[in-house]
């Protein structure tokens, strides 16, 4: 009798232990991570599903700079101080999309522009597919230009083509999550 007692308690510990576990896990998977840039000018929110490294690249061009090693999923992120000048964001954008084809290889799938809604901020997004070829493998990037009275932000996120589909949603949470510090 006192080694089914033994047993029982062992495995209520067990059954104690690993329900503890899931529930860490499932709250880290639930909890987005707020992440700040190099000079904690912004701030974005990353979905606890995402398993990120910070300073993916080492370029110091970039404030913010995200790496997913699980999916392969990038973010770099600059930033353009707002000189006060009346800069027309949408014509830059328009600029920069046109000369997409002379920066990346095999550019396809290019997007028209489309507003964002970011409380308090001027917002464009487009997106594109290109051959990367130090990865050897077809890329999906969304670019977001985010223009407030201070700065103006460029989110380049980037993730292997074959790991699009997850991603589409995540990206226009974490821009939406944008809050400039």
């Amino acid at each position: 009798m006192k080694l089914k007692k033994i047993f029982i308690i062992i495995v209520i510990l067990l059954i104690l232990i690993l329900l503890g576990f899931g529930i860490y896990f499932l709250y880290k998977y639930l909890t987005p991570v707020t992440v700040n840039s190099i000079n904690n000018e912004f701030s974005l929110q990353i979905p606890g599903k995402v398993d990120f490294k910070e300073t993916a690249s080492g370029s110091a061009d970039y404030v913010l700079d995200l790496y997913s090693v699980k999916d392969q999923m990038m973010l770099y992120t600059t930033r353009i101080e707002n000189t006060g000048t009346d800069v027309n964001l949408k014509d830059a954008i328009t600029a920069e999309k046109d000369n997409i084809s002379n920066a990346r290889e095999n550019v396809k799938d290019l997007s028209d522009i489309i507003e964002m809604s970011i409380p308090n901020c001027e917002a464009y997004k487009y997106s594109f597919t290109y051959y990367d070829s130090s990865l050897e493998s077809d890329l999906y990037s969304n670019v977001v230009w985010i223009k407030t009275s201070k700065n103006i932000y460029i989110l380049d996120f980037e993730v292997i083509l074959a790991n699009k589909d997850k991603y589409v949603t995540i990206f226009d949470d974490i821009a939406n999550s944008f809050v400039e510090n």
